[in-house]
């Protein structure tokens, strides 16, 4: 049996996302972007802001910037068309400026999408409204550890996983 067109849109919308390339322009106007999981979000400030898209396209540049190697690999995507929503499994590869050690961030993104009639101009359109990135904590206190053991500022600006801080 072939998959609703449903299924397939929100399916493509995720695969899009995982891959990064133009992952603003399939998200709401008004779409939101946050971390998980809670107790890591609790202890580490970088992670405590719920992004609108302004604000997470500036974390997309500042974060980028610290980053000399990026790239990705989609393990799995679970669609559930009834609630809108999509879960994707993925790596990314990731090295700084200042070192060739390659660090796999190993997460887990969900998604929820916007129903038939929110996106303005396009009854049947459907972009994501919601996302939730849940990061490999250690993966990301490498990055940043190797940042500041070359005394590369990360900066008051930069939020997300590169300001995590293990104990």
């Amino acid at each position: 049996m072939a998959p609703s067109q449903l299924y397939s849109q929100l399916y493509e919308l995720a695969r899009r996302h995982g891959e990064g390339d133009d992952i603003l322009s399939i998200r709401s106007p008004d779409a939101k972007h946050a971390w998980g999981h809670n107790r890591l979000v609790s202890l580490n400030p970088t992670l405590q802001n719920v992004m609108d898209n302004e604000a997470f396209a500036t974390h997309l540049k500042t974060t980028g910037r610290l980053l000399a190697g990026f790239n990705s690999k989609i393990h799995e995507i679970t669609v559930d068309e009834y609630q809108r929503m999509a879960t994707i499994r993925m790596s990314y590869y990731l090295s700084t400026l200042i070192s060739d050690e390659v660090v796999e961030n190993d997460l887990i993104w969900t998604l929820k999408f916007t129903k038939q009639g929110e996106v303005k101009g396009d009854p049947n359109g459907v972009l994501i409204k919601e996302s939730i990135e849940f990061v490999d904590a250690t993966a990301n206190a490498r990055l940043g550890a190797l940042l500041r053991d070359a005394q590369v500022e990360i900066g008051k600006d930069v939020k997300g996983g590169l300001g995590i801080i293990l104990d």
